[in-house]
């Protein structure tokens, strides 16, 4: 059974910390070493420090994953949706990896980064050192419950990680689609709640769900929705706000066992999928940094690593 890297199903935390990284020329060996070790930094501190709930999740880009591991490649893997749309420019990101460790302690996350770049500095340039926090009681910088409908449970582990009966190769996987959204707060301060909650689809206070009287057609919640059907696979959402002097917004992580959710997902915020429909919090966000990347297994790096794969071979070696 595969063993999946344990920071895709995780908890929510208090601090967050987050690495996109270019890999240094003729490094794909060597690192392809160094990233097994990854999970045992994160276990080991996690042990020492067990009251930080610390957890970690490395992941390959689609533009870098056939260089990093040639003889096999996840079937959904591609690069972030460029769809074009009159409502939304998004600027994208080609980071070669990107790390993520969480705890509900901002000094262990920091021990872990300085282990973790240690390991990897000498074949690795950092793009971007990003961190996120909680907010209150779990919300948005707009002021509203994150992710309300989020999986819970064991509906986490459905939603995130590919099913060994659908690719045996991967299974314990996931894929990830990363953004950085940053929130004009001064014009969304100026709404009114009732405004705010209808522009959201959902109510500030306690996260349900609006009456339909009183919620947009272009809200937030209604282009998250209208390409589900009630049995569709899922996405689980691991976001944490940033926010310095001058900017703020939020670090929105998305994964997902098939890859083809965030992108019908997607479309249906940027008004692609169905007309006069698209997710209305946009017209006060941009996104300036974008990538898909795909969360391999720690079964799937170790193997990789001792090479027992034939060329694109469906087949993991126990």
């Amino acid at each position: 059974m595969a063993r999946e890297q344990l920071g895709i199903c995780a908890e929510a935390n208090l601090h967050g910390s987050y690495l996109l990284i270019n890999v240094l020329d003729g490094q794909e060996a060597m690192l392809r070493q160094k990233l097994t070790r990854l999970p045992q930094i994160i276990n080991r501190l996690a042990d020492h420090f067990s009251e930080a709930m610390l957890s970690g999740v490395v992941a390959i880009s689609s533009h870098f994953w056939d260089s990093l591991y040639p003889r096999q490649r996840p079937a959904g893997l591609s690069a972030f949706p460029e769809f074009r749309s009159e409502h939304f420019q998004v600027s994208h990101s080609m980071a070669d990896l990107f790390i993520q460790v969480r705890s509900d302690r901002t000094d262990v996350n920091y021990i872990a980064l300085q282990q973790i770049y240690q390991l990897i500095s000498p074949n690795v340039e950092i793009v971007e050192n990003l961190s996120g926090f909680r907010y209150l009681d779990g919300r948005q910088l707009t002021g509203f419950i994150d992710a309300p409908t989020n999986p819970r449970g064991i509906k986490r582990r459905k939603a995130a990680l590919v099913d060994a009966l659908n690719d045996p190769v991967f299974a314990g996987g996931s894929y990830l689609y990363f953004y950085r959204l940053q929130l004009d707060q001064k014009h969304w301060l100026q709404l009114s709640t009732e405004q705010q909650e209808a522009i959201m689809g959902y109510q500030k206070l306690d996260g349900k769900k609006c009456a339909a009287d009183a919620e947009i057609r272009s809200s937030h919640l209604t282009a998250q929705h209208v390409v589900l059907a009630p049995n569709d696979a899922m996405l689980l959402e691991q976001n944490m706000p940033y926010a310095s002097l001058h900017t703020q917004g939020a670090l929105q992580l998305c994964f997902s066992a098939e890859s083809d959710v965030f992108s019908r997902l997607w479309r249906s915020k940027l008004g692609l999928q169905q007309s006069g429909i698209y997710d209305g919090l946009l017209d006060f966000c941009r996104i300036d940094l974008a990538a898909a990347f795909f969360v391999p297994s720690i079964t799937f790096m170790e193997a990789a690593a001792r090479g027992e794969f034939t060329a694109r071979s469906s087949h993991l070696l126990e």
